[in-house]
């Protein structure tokens, strides 16, 4: 779901109540997110209302949470890396199996490191973060290694993939 215009929920007896409209700092972030149909208002209720009756969320997040930052993903038509070059993601057998790819690798990361870890996070990072400080969120597990869960003061986290900052 795009959040870029913020989201507010509102318990039944006034506990919580959060905009969470934040500004990033994102530069062309329209270009990483893929288009996707208008938000049904009904389906938009009914999750407001599941997060307000719910005591302990799990959420799970991945690539698609991170676009409106404006970091890609891999396979969304038309934006995702896959569609706009065709570089690949090192695979772990060849990285183990090879000094030179694993130099490849470790100079990519060097050489887009400083662009990588300027992005900040968006209003779902910091929905995510405002869950867990009201007690909503009991644990967030993300596949993502951009610490954008962290920059955006989450701490129940498990980063699957660990995180490139580290």
């Amino acid at each position: 779901m795009r959040m870029s215009s913020g989201l507010t929920f509102k318990s039944t007896k006034g506990s919580w109540i959060r905009n969470l409209r934040r500004q990033s700092s994102c530069r062309s972030v329209e270009f990483f997110v893929p288009s996707s149909p208008p938000l049904d208002p009904e389906k938009v209720k009914e999750l407001q209302r599941f997060i307000t009756l719910s005591k302990k969320l799990l959420v799970m997040t991945g690539a698609g949470i991170s676009t409106e930052s404006g970091i890609p993903d891999y396979r969304s038509e038309k934006v995702g890396l896959y569609a706009r070059t065709d570089q690949r993601p090192i695979q772990h057998g060849d990285f183990v199996r090879s000094a030179p790819i694993r130099q490849q690798y470790w100079a990519r990361n060097f050489v887009g490191w400083p662009q990588f870890s300027s992005h900040q996070p968006n209003p779902a990072h910091w929905a995510l973060s405002n869950w867990e400080k009201l007690g909503k969120l009991h644990w967030l597990v993300t596949q993502n290694v951009d610490a954008l869960h962290t920059k955006a003061g989450s701490q129940r986290l498990t980063e699957l993939h660990g995180c490139m900052h580290r």
